[in-house]
């Protein structure tokens, strides 16, 4: 039987929402799984102070490494970092990050492939790099350069009478002598990047993108788990659902808002979100498990990615989410194995032969 340990950083399984869904999914489908944390790790016995679910409740005990480790979470100190690493080493680990904004944006352009669906962007160092951002680009984007889950976004458009801010649900206007200032604010508590403004709206107005939502099955092939458009409240630019965006019904959606190409749309974006998958495990030379992918369509039916997503929320897709996650760890168990198999030498045999 295959053992999946699931690994994260909360000591407390209960305080994870996909634990017991794993653990659930796991044994439906044969496999066993255990939850642990980086602490839990004894490299000298190779064992795990695990937790599995048994009887309504986590149940703690002692586990020999497991086949494959369900990374869902990443290291947030640099301890972690070193037994993730070393445990890593021993065991198949099913996620990778992507890196920052500009680390996947910078791959995607040296790949070439996906080059014309890169949004113009720089980083954003100092006031003057925006200002001459906004001259170029009149309508731009300013964002974080990590996670940061929709937050300390920021759009900003150039006019006659100065700039127009809008963060969140509020709305406001700088003058030319107060920009440097307020920019200068906004980028000296984090990296933040610049993209040129991509006007990605439905026929009645709102800001919308999609959320492609891809991972790999239990044979390690990419497949689309759901793809869902998410569209700004009101005024917002924002489609975080965090910041009060709501999902639409892909099909109802694009048949709605283009009703002389939703299928043509549909087999466009669907095909998009597969290629650039299996592209981004060819640029970084690694096996990606799940990724998010968020796009926009201009006025011009022009798709443009706006960043790509390690380890996306599950809102809504939580069972078809989690079963592809532990049918791909157990996809990987089996390869590791079979690699391992391969790689022992095996008996010699008499090879006296009958003679002739």
């Amino acid at each position: 039987m295959i053992t999946i340990g699931l690994l994260h950083t909360r000591l407390d399984p209960n305080l994870v929402s996909r634990a017991y869904l794993y653990s659930a999914i796991a044994r439906v489908e044969g496999f066993r799984l255990f939850y642990f944390t980086s602490r839990d790790v004894d490299f000298e016995k190779k064992k795990i102070n695990g937790k599995a679910y048994r009887g309504g409740s986590w149940v703690a005990r002692e586990f020999s490494f497991p086949d494959v480790v369900l990374n869902v979470a990443g290291p947030n100190t640099a301890r972690q970092r070193a037994i993730y690493d070393r445990l890593a080493a021993l065991v198949p680990f099913t996620s990778y990050r992507l890196g920052h904004k500009t680390t996947v944006y910078n791959k995607l352009i040296k790949g070439k492939t996906f080059l014309p669906y890169i949004i113009p962007f720089r980083l954003a160092r100092k006031a003057e790099d925006v200002i001459g951002f906004l001259n170029q680009h009149g309508k731009i984007i300013i964002k974080p350069n990590g996670d940061s889950h929709g937050n300390y976004i920021y759009y900003i458009e150039k006019d006659d009478d100065g700039y127009r801010f809008i963060y969140r649900n509020s709305a406001y206007r700088v003058g030319a002598d107060e920009i440097k200032e307020q920019l200068a604010s906004i980028i000296a508590k984090r990296s933040m990047i610049m993209q040129k403004y991509i006007n990605s709206r439905r026929k009645k107005g709102e800001a919308y993108d999609f959320r492609l939502h891809v991972q790999k099955n239990g044979f390690g092939i990419w497949q689309i788990t759901a793809i869902f458009p998410r569209v700004a409240n009101d005024e917002r630019i924002i489609t975080n659902l965090s910041q009060g965006a709501f999902l639409s019904v892909f099909e109802r959606f694009i048949e709605n808002e283009f009703p002389d190409e939703h299928k043509e749309l549909k087999f466009k974006i669907e095909g998009f979100a597969l290629l650039l998958a299996r592209h981004l495990d060819e640029i970084y030379d690694r096996e990606f498990d799940e990724l998010g992918i968020d796009i926009g369509l201009d006025e011009a039916g022009k798709i443009w990615i706006y960043e790509v997503n390690w380890r996306p929320g599950h809102v809504y897709i939580e069972v078809k989410a989690a079963r592809a996650a532990v049918n791909y760890a157990a996809y990987l168990a089996r390869k590791k194995k079979k690699e391992r198999e391969n790689e022992t030498p095996k008996p010699k045999g008499n090879n006296q032969g009958s003679g002739n």
